[in-house]
This record gives structure tokens, sequence and C-alpha cells, in this order.
């Protein structure tokens, strides 16, 4: 890279601020920044109009435990903390003492996968919606 200084008339040139031409460049600058701030700002709140599909996931969360019930032991401790033989003893134990039922919309299996799934990794709600492509409703009950 080869530096070829300026003349020292140049650099007074540029530094002189009283000079028609410098004023010029400092407004163009100052319009250009705004115009990309305004961008920016244009950008930001068109996107809270563009609606995005958030649970999209192959596998719902009744699909993912039965892919887990099915899979390896080890990988079931994994996610839930628990292992399955005391995973179908705790859901056995919640049937017969607390009541705990399907409902309409989600099975006993997993209300205590998502809880146990919670426990273990300590996750949020938003993280759980993901994993088990449900609604804030179904997690946070």
């Amino acid at each position: 890279m080869i530096i070829i200084p300026l003349p020292l008339y140049a650099c007074a040139y540029m530094m002189d601020l009283d000079n028609p031409c410098r004023h010029i460049q400092i407004s163009a600058i100052a319009k250009i920044i705004i115009l990309l701030a305004v961008r920016d700002c244009i950008l930001l709140y068109t996107s809270r109009f563009d609606k995005v599909p958030q649970h999209t996931s192959i596998l719902s969360g009744q699909n993912w435990i039965d892919k887990l019930k099915a899979g390896h032991d080890g990988w079931f401790h994994n996610e839930m903390g628990v292992c399955k033989h005391v995973f179908w003893a705790l859901l056995s134990v919640l049937w017969k003492e607390v009541g705990l039922h399907d409902t309409r919309h989600i099975s006993s299996e997993e209300q205590l996968a998502i809880f146990l799934h919670y426990a273990h990794r300590g996750l949020s709600n938003q993280a759980l919606q993901e994993r088990f492509q449900r609604s804030l409703d179904i997690i946070s009950k």
C-alpha cells in the first residue's frame, strides 16, 4: 500500500469550516445518516406486522415424547432428568392419587413431561413453548 501525503494546502482546505464546499459535504453526510436512521426505524416498525409462524417444528410435544419413550434410556434421562420407569411410576401415582388426567388438548404424559423437562433444564416459558409446540396458555398452566 502506497501512502501519498496530501499537500499542506489540501489539509488546510479540509479543515476550513468557513469553506462553503465543506458545509455542503457535512450537510450531505448528515442527510445520509438521517436517512439511514429513518430506514432502520421503518424496518423495525414494519417487522412487527410481518407475522411469521413461531411453533413450526415437525414434532409436536406428544410426538417428541413418543420418540423419547421409544428411544434410548440415556436420552430420556438426559431430557427429563429421570429414568423411564420413574417417569411411569410418577405418572401412575399422579393418576391415582392426585387425579391427573388428559385434557382435550394435552395428555397427562405431556403435562408431566413439560414439568419434568422444566424442572430438569430450567428452561424459560418461551423455550418450553418451542420444544413442546404449545402456546403460552398451555405451558404456563
